[in-house]
């Protein structure tokens, strides 16, 4: 098995030991995606929808570096500072992915890293060759 590391030419690079995401086996997986970006401090007033849908817009660059697009994510998973994010969160998702149903998970946390409200990790799916 071979392991590729994908980096998103318009986003900051990782700030620890991690890629934006790593492609094997068919699969692309994304590394947690935060709400805010540190060098950008107004973000932290954003609510959690609109930091989800910052997130889901980051999320689609990293996609699109792979050429692939929201329709590809397999699943997701959704960090939340507080259960009460859930609804913004979920139409963040529905905005972004439309008719598409990835799995998902919601986890509520007591703290993400530079104050977030959201952060979100996927895994998408590299289209079978056609026969």
């Amino acid at each position: 098995m071979s392991v590729q590391v994908v980096t998103a030419p318009d986003l900051p690079p990782p700030a620890g030991h991690y890629a934006h995401a790593v492609r094997a086996s068919g699969l692309l997986f994304i590394s947690g995606l935060l709400g805010v970006r540190p060098e950008e401090p107004e973000d932290r007033l954003l609510g959690a929808g609109a930091q989800a849908a910052a997130v889901l817009r980051r999320l689609d660059r990293v996609l699109a570096t792979a050429g692939l697009e929201g329709h590809h994510v397999a699943r997701l998973g959704v960090y939340v500072t507080d259960v009460a994010h859930w609804a913004p969160v979920n139409a963040a998702c529905a905005a972004f992915f439309g008719p598409h149903r990835p799995a998902r998970t919601i986890l509520t946390c007591p703290g993400l890293h530079h104050a977030s409200l959201v952060e979100i990790d996927a895994v998408a799916a590299f289209p079978e060759p056609s026969p």
